[in-house]
């Protein structure tokens, strides 16, 4: 654990908030314990800590705390300036020499955009490389003849400018973003982890390589070379092994990845080959349980395309698996992140149409499906089981949370179902699925899967005390309903969110790489499972049944 003092305070910023935002998520890594204060007198006893961060305006030090704080970094401790960093101590020319830049201005505050240097990989590994961000746009002058290595520019009345440095003071390491007014920009995803990264970049921790092996490289969907790619373009993880039963596509695999990547025909001598250190199971439905037992039988962190399994049972005895192992277990749900979950929540962040108590999803169309396994029950699991289970994980995401422990307010719930088969009989998955499931709270959701419905539906329909959102389909405008103070109901048409930070990759590799919170647990993956295939056993017996969500 690494001790880490944070300076905040001083005018026209809401240090208080912004910094505790800071805060929580520096200390959600388990990694560090970050003592927040405006009591200047810490820097008297820096010995009791590993870095500093200075997010303070306009305040000044004694020549014995700047002397202090000179020696630490000199003598190879860690410091991190935020913002206002270099607008504060401006009496104190040793320090603004340690900063390397003096604020000279800024303009209103505004949107702008943000784009890394091609060097930034490795001060903030996996960094998005451009975003926007609400907040001051700085502008400074260098106060150091030291050389200043920039990580960020911004753009501002046409104009690109250094937005973040680092540079070396002595022995140790200096890392400024002048990004951070308010909540705002401090609470941005890009933000923090930025910050995050570049208080370990201050620290010299240094990542190791993860190395992957895939289990399944079949032409189904291309997820064989997705997740290659995906693999290849994340820093920190590399492809070192493929297996596949089918020789032919071992050939594909050398060919597309290399021939240094090792293949396999038999996925436990992969697993067990000394090659890898994670495991990716590309299998259909239902041999991901046995595909993702494999890894964890051998010590080694396993992802699985979704759906995590066919069967919750199979799901609680891998997450028990994954446990006892010590290692990491996750579910391929990289449409956590998609635009229209993206749009939902942030119109609901806003308050604008109260408590929602009804969800609906509707995945349908009209027509006979395809003759790939997806449409065989025996292997796929059903309809539902494909993005039925991505759009489940949307609808958790919707349910009100306890913010302490991550877990669903609504824990329990009464789940029906009407899961049929009425024309596409040289199939063998459900022509339709209604999986209906009410929480303990009296919020309700329902999920819609069917190749037989020829009308349509929107994609969402969320109903609010106080209005609701629809959206018709994949990238249609939102359309938020809302009511007037005369009584009218109103329209207003938005455009979809477009994903600017986290993705499933880099968040994994975030965890494993440098102990950031992992977005999508086992439990998130097993959640629309127990739904699934509670709502189906449910339809089966015609009757309710009530479960417990992990």
């Amino acid at each position: 654990m690494k001790n880490v003092l944070m300076l905040i305070g001083g005018p026209y910023h809401p240090f208080e908030s912004s910094g505790k935002l800071i805060k929580d998520y520096i200390e959600s890594s388990g990694q560090f314990s970050v003592e927040m204060t405006e009591d200047h007198t810490h820097l008297n006893r820096l010995k009791n800590f590993d870095a500093v961060m200075v997010y303070t305006c306009r305040q000044t030090l004694t020549a014995a705390q700047e002397k202090n704080l000179l020696n630490f970094v000199s003598e190879g401790g860690a410091f991190v300036g935020i913002h206002t960093a270099n607008v504060t101590y401006l009496e104190n020319p040793g320090y603004m020499e340690l900063i390397g830049s003096r604020f000279t201005g800024h303009g209103p505050i505004a949107q702008f955009n943000v784009e890394m240097t091609d060097d930034a990989e490795t001060i903030i590994p996996r960094a998005t490389r451009q975003f926007s961000v609400v907040d001051e746009f700085y502008t400074f002058e260098k106060t150091t003849e030291a050389k200043l290595r920039p990580f960020m520019h911004g753009w501002w009345q046409f104009q690109k400018m250094v937005l973040g440095y680092t540079r070396t003071y002595g022995k140790g390491r200096v890392f400024y973003t002048a990004l951070g007014h308010d909540e705002r920009s401090a609470g941005h995803p890009e933000v923090l982890n930025q910050i995050y990264k570049g208080l370990r970049y201050v620290l010299k921790q240094k990542e190791e390589k993860v190395r992957v092996g895939l289990m399944g490289y079949g032409p189904a969907y291309g997820m064989g070379a997705h997740h290659s790619e995906q693999v290849k373009t994340t820093t920190g993880l590399e492809l070192t092994a493929i297996c596949d039963k089918d020789k032919a596509r071992l050939e594909a695999a050398k060919v597309e990845q290399g021939e240094e990547v090792a293949t396999f025909t038999d996925a436990r001598k992969m697993a067990e080959s000394g090659l890898i250190d994670m495991g990716i199971v590309i299998l259909p439905h239902a041999f991901h349980y046995e595909g993702i037992k494999i890894f964890l039988d051998a010590g080694l962190h396993a992802i699985t395309e979704k759906p995590f399994a066919v069967r919750a049972e199979h799901c609680h005895e891998l997450i028990g698996l994954a446990e006892e192992k010590g290692v990491m277990l996750s579910v391929y749900h990289n449409r956590h992140w998609d635009p229209d979950i993206l749009t939902i929540l942030s119109i609901l962040k806003q308050g604008s149409i109260g408590e929602v108590y009804s969800i609906e999803c509707n995945m349908v169309g009209f027509g006979r499906p395809g003759q790939p396994w997806r449409t065989n029950k025996q292997i796929s699991g059903g309809a539902a089981y494909d993005m039925g289970a991505h759009q489940f994980e949307k609808i958790f995401q919707i349910v009100p949370r306890d913010d302490r422990h991550g877990k669903p307010i609504n824990r329990s719930a009464m789940l029906s179902g009407n899961y049929t088969k009425k024309r596409w009989h040289d199939t063998t998955n459900e022509d339709f699925v209604r999986a209906y499931v009410k929480f303990d709270t009296g919020l309700e959701a329902q999920l819609l899967v069917s190749s037989l419905c020829a009308a349509p539906k929107p994609l969402w329909c969320i109903l609010g005390t106080h209005g609701s959102i629809v959206i018709e389909g994949w990238g249609s405008k939102a359309k938020l309903y809302t009511e007037s103070d005369d009584g009218r109901i109103l329209c207003t048409e938005m455009d979809q969110k477009k994903n600017e930070g986290p993705s499933y990759y880099r968040n994994m590799a975030d965890h494993l790489l440098c102990k950031l919170p992992l977005i999508i647990t086992p439990q998130v993956g097993m959640r629309p499972i127990q739904c699934i295939e509670g709502c189906e056993l449910a339809a089966g017996e015609n009757r309710v049944i009530r479960i417990d969500f992990a």
